[in-house]
């Protein structure tokens, strides 16, 4: 157990702010001392590192109090804090790129277009919504993706039925479930971005580890997986209740990644 000051000093808050957190039931001690001194345990110190997770990204306290006291998943949180600590390091790093552009207009006779001068402006944070962190009640199955695909020879390679590994046991197909839709939710957070970003990219790489884990996954399966998923009603469908117009990105985010696989 730890004293508010070990606890203040562990976090770098101020013991002013944890007796705040105290006083409106957002992060209260697990124990009290008759002495009246508070102590907090390991899992209190998790609890305040998701509530310093979701300050620094802008919610307000009585926000954070709505999010943690909700059907609250701190997995698929911190899958959310990366996606919004994500776009908050972009628009940052746009910011930073207008005002040096700025600069370089004060310092020599060219002048910057109306266009230029608040590009980095439209790019908006807005991490206040609350249900950004409420799981969509309907996840895609991956599981039930790659058996349909099982009947979609003609759009695989010829060698996919040789290639194909045995079925994994139940509890590694929910493990890849819940990575796809983290996957899918990354991706649909990322869709201001063009499809050949390093961020996109990332999530592509991860995607095509993930399906290789199903099958034996080459470019081109990638490839005419992600032509499936854009004009096929069964895939677009939930692919896109993560984000409307998701599976055509995804579609061009994969053939990216596709098409590097195929050149390296």
């Amino acid at each position: 157990m730890y004293k508010v000051q070990e606890v203040a000093k562990i976090a770098g808050v101020s013991v002013r702010t944890l007796h705040h957190y105290d006083s409106i039931d957002l992060m209260k001690p697990s124990n009290k001392g008759s002495n009246r001194y508070r102590y907090y345990s390991d899992e209190d110190l998790k609890l305040l590192q998701q509530i310093l997770f979701l300050k620094e990204l802008g919610f307000s306290l009585k926000k954070i109090q709505e999010i943690i006291k909700s059907d609250y998943d701190t997995e698929y949180a911190m899958a959310r804090h990366i996606e919004l600590l994500e776009q908050k390091k972009f628009r940052i790093e746009q910011l930073i790129d207008n005002a040096r552009m700025t600069q370089d207009e004060l310092s020599s006779d060219q002048l910057l277009s109306n266009e230029q001068r608040f590009s980095a402006f439209s790019i908006r944070h807005t991490p206040d919504r609350i249900d950004l962190y409420q799981k969509p009640e309907i996840e895609v199955s991956v599981k039930e993706d790659l058996e349909n695909i099982k009947d979609e020879t003609s759009v695989l390679d010829d060698s996919a039925s040789e290639t194909a590994k045995p079925e994994k046991e139940a509890e590694n197909l929910e493990e890849i479930d819940r990575e796809a839709n983290r996957i899918y939710s990354a991706v649909a957070s990322l869709m201001h971005l063009p499809a050949d970003a390093l961020a996109v990219q990332k999530e592509m790489a991860a995607y095509y580890h993930l399906l290789d884990r199903f099958y034996e996954c080459t470019p081109k399966m990638f490839r005419n997986l992600a032509n499936l998923y854009a004009n096929d009603s069964r895939f677009s469908r939930t692919i896109d209740q993560h984000g409307e117009g998701l599976s055509d990105y995804l579609k061009d985010a994969m053939h990216v990644h596709a098409d590097a696989l195929q050149h390296a």
